[in-house]
C-alpha cells in the first residue's frame, strides 16, 4: 500500500487549527468528508422529506460494508448499536446464564456493569506491573469461568493486549470471548476472523473519528442463528417490509438488533470514517502513531518526567498516561494552553493519531514543562 499523505490527512480537520488534540482516546475531531457524509441526511430530509428512505437504506448497507471490510468481518456479521454499553448489554442478555465472566480491573464501566446487571457473576482479574499478560490470565481461568471479557487497549493505562493469542487461548478452553476495541479500532489493526474472536462491541467517536451517536457490535457466525438478542423489533426480520406482526424468527444476523428505524446520519458518518481509515491502512496508521510515539517518549525522557503504561512495542498503543500529582488541575491548564487531553489513571492521558504532528508534540511538551513542580 501506498505511504500516505500525513499532511494530506491532517488538514482534513478543520478544529486542529485551533487546537491541540491529543485526546483521541477521549473523543476525535471531525474530518470534513465525514461530517459531510452526515450531515447530508439533514439536507436531504430538509429538501425531501423522506422520499430519499429507499436511498437511505442502501447507504445504510454501504456503511455496514465498510465497516465490516474495517475489521476484516462479513456485513451480516456487522450491527450497529448506540455505544459501547449498549453492544455490551445486547451480548450479555444474549449469553445469558452461559456461566461466570471473567474480566479485567482496569476496564472501563461499559465492558463490566451490563453483565454484572444481568445476573452474571464477574470476576476481576487484577494487573501486573499494569499488563495482563496471557499467562495470567490462562491461570485465573477456572473451571466455572466461561466467558472473558477484555479491551482490546485499556483506557487507563494504554496496555494493548494480544488478541491473536488471546483468541488461540480461549479456542483452546472453550471460553467465549468478547472484546471492548474503542480504545482501538481506527489505531490498530483488528481482524476479528484471524483473532477468533466471539463478539466485538466498540464506541466510534474516538480513534474511528465518527463522532457521537453511531457505535458497532460483531457476531461471529458460529453464533449468529443459535442466540437471541435481548431486543427485537420490525426491522429484525428478515423481510421487515411484510409487517408480520406474529413473527417469531428473527433474521439469523448482526443486524437483527436494530429493531427499529436507525440513526442514519450517525451511520453515514461512520461509513465514511470507515472508508477514510481503510484508504490510509489501518497499518499504516499504526505504524504512524508508533512513530509519534517514540518522539513523544524521547521528549519525557528530557524533561524527567515518567509514564504510566507499558512502553514495550508488543503491547503498545496509542495512549501514554504521563504521571502526575494533580491530574485534573493538569488537564485544566493544559486545555487554557489550547493543548487536549484527559485526567486518566495515574496522570495525564495523551492519546495520538494519524492527525497528529510533532509540532503538536512539540506544544504539548512546552506545556508540560511549565506545569513541572506544580500539578506534575
Amino acid at each position: 500500500m501506498k505511504k500516505p499523505d500525513w499532511k494530506a490527512a491532517r488538514a482534513l480537520f478543520p478544529a486542529l487549527k485551533k487546537y491541540t488534540f491529543v485526546n483521541a482516546a477521549g473523543g476525535a475531531p471531525l474530518a470534513r468528508p465525514v461530517a459531510a457524509a452526515g450531515a447530508a441526511y439533514y439536507s436531504e430530509a430538509l429538501a425531501h422529506g423522506d422520499a430519499y428512505w429507499e436511498q437511505w437504506l442502501k447507504r445504510l448497507e454501504a456503511s455496514r460494508a465498510a465497516l465490516a471490510g474495517l475489521i476484516g468481518a462479513g456485513p451480516k456479521q456487522v450491527a450497529f448499536t448506540l455505544n459501547t454499553s449498549h453492544g455490551m448489554s445486547l451480548v450479555a442478555g444474549a449469553l445469558k446464564g452461559r456461566g461466570t465472566v471473567l474480566t479485567m480491573r482496569d476496564e472501563f464501566p461499559s465492558s463490566t456493569l451490563a453483565w454484572l446487571n444481568a445476573g452474571f457473576k464477574v470476576k476481576f482479574l487484577e494487573p501486573e506491573d499494569r499488563r495482563y499478560p496471557l499467562k495470567n490470565i490462562e491461570k485465573a481461568l477456572t473451571p466455572d469461568i466461561k466467558i472473558l471479557v477484555t479491551s482490546y487497549v485499556q483506557y487507563r493505562t494504554g496496555f494493548r493486549q494480544d488478541l491473536a493469542a488471546l483468541g488461540r487461548l480461549c479456542r483452546r478452553r472453550g471460553i467465549i470471548l468478547v472484546v471492548n476495541a474503542t480504545q482501538a479500532l481506527g489505531a490498530m489493526p483488528v481482524d476479528v476472523k484471524k483473532a477468533g474472536l466471539d463478539f466485538m462491541v466498540f464506541s466510534c467517536f474516538k480513534w474511528t473519528m465518527a463522532g457521537y451517536g453511531a457505535a458497532g457490535l460483531y457476531a461471529s457466525r458460529r453464533w449468529l442463528g443459535k442466540i437471541k438478542f435481548p431486543e427485537a423489533g420490525w426491522r429484525s426480520v428478515a423481510v421487515p417490509e411484510r409487517m408480520d406482526n406474529q413473527a417469531r424468527v428473527m433474521k439469523p444476523e448482526a443486524g437483527a438488533v436494530e429493531a427499529g428505524c436507525v440513526h442514519f446520519p450517525c451511520i453515514f458518518a461512520l461509513g465514511a470514517a470507515s472508508r477514510l481509515l481503510s484508504d490510509l491502512g489501518v497499518e499504516n496508521i499504526q505504524r504512524r502513531i508508533f512513530d509519534l510515539n517514540d518522539y513523544l517518549e524521547a521528549g519525557l525522557k528530557a524533561l524527567g518526567l515518567e509514564t504510566a503504561t507499558p512502553l514495550e512495542r508488543a503491547c503498545r498503543s496509542g495512549i501514554t498516561i504521563v504521571k502526575a500529582k494533580d491530574p485534573a488541575r493538569a488537564v485544566a491548564r493544559l486545555e487554557k494552553m489550547g493543548v487536549m487531553t484527559a485526567a486518566r489513571g495515574e496522570g495525564v492521558r495523551v492519546s495520538l493519531h494519524f492527525y497528529n504532528n510533532r509540532a503538536d508534540l512539540d506544544r504539548l511538551l512546552a506545556g508540560l514543562k511549565a506545569l513541572k513542580g506544580g500539578p506534575l
